[in-house]
């Protein structure tokens, strides 16, 4: 009868170790429990490793973010130059007036390998209808293109008579004292439109049905590789 009684005082009361935990026996009535400190040593490396995953993603996602405000902060500058070119080159044919403004577009869209900056003569009358909104045997776009960079993709309908001839020769000179730094230019030439100053010129002479243009550019020493 002792003996049993001994073998409950075990069960019921086990013996404290050193280190705080206690000895059961076989059988106690009590489970083994780790001190707190261990219990957060064993769930540290786990908390550790979903936090790198967290700030990972959130690392990525913001680069994400920052990158697509990026692209359209210099799509935006794209639009706004082109706007530009388009308004003054019209205002050069339809007054016969001369103008001089930049062309300097800014950003990794527009400067980055592959951009693409042109004036296209379309002969196709359905394209003129769906470019310039109404339809024409012949019209001029103007095109930004990058291949490389989601997106970028824009388009001007240049309102210009159909038969807008762009002269090279016969301009004339520039006036100024930087005048020597430009030269006409051809802007419907591949890789003639470039980041710089331009002056338009219509140097179409009294009676002429159709407008004859100078466009003179001067570089600004950033060139677009396409």
């Amino acid at each position: 009868m002792q003996k049993k009684n001994l073998s409950l005082t075990k069960r019921l009361f086990p013996r404290i170790l050193p280190d705080g935990t206690r000895a059961h026996a076989k059988g106690s009535f009590f489970p083994r429990v780790l001190p707190n400190g261990q219990k957060a040593q064993a769930s540290a490396p786990f908390e550790l490793f979903v936090a790198v995953i967290i700030m990972t993603f959130v690392i990525i996602v913001g680069y994400q973010v920052l990158d697509s405000v990026s692209r359209e902060v210099c799509l935006n500058s794209v639009e706004r130059e082109m706007t530009t070119f388009k308004i003054k080159l019209e205002d050069t044919v339809a007054r016969k007036s001369s103008n001089k403004f930049m062309f300097s577009p800014h950003g990794g869209c527009f400067e980055s390998k592959g951009t693409i900056l042109k004036i296209d003569v379309e002969k196709d009358s359905k394209i003129c209808a769906n470019r310039c909104g109404y339809p024409s045997d012949s019209c001029y776009v103007m095109t930004f293109a990058n291949p490389n960079v989601p997106g970028a993709f824009r388009q001007k309908c240049l309102e210009l008579p159909q038969y807008t001839t762009f002269a090279t020769t016969d301009c004339g000179q520039i006036e100024g004292p930087d005048s020597a730094d430009y030269g006409p230019i051809d802007p419907v030439s591949i890789g003639a439109l470039q980041v710089g100053s331009y002056i338009t010129r219509n140097i179409s002479a009294a009676g002429e049905t159709y407008p004859n243009v100078c466009v003179f550019y001067k570089s600004s020493g950033v060139v677009i590789h396409s």
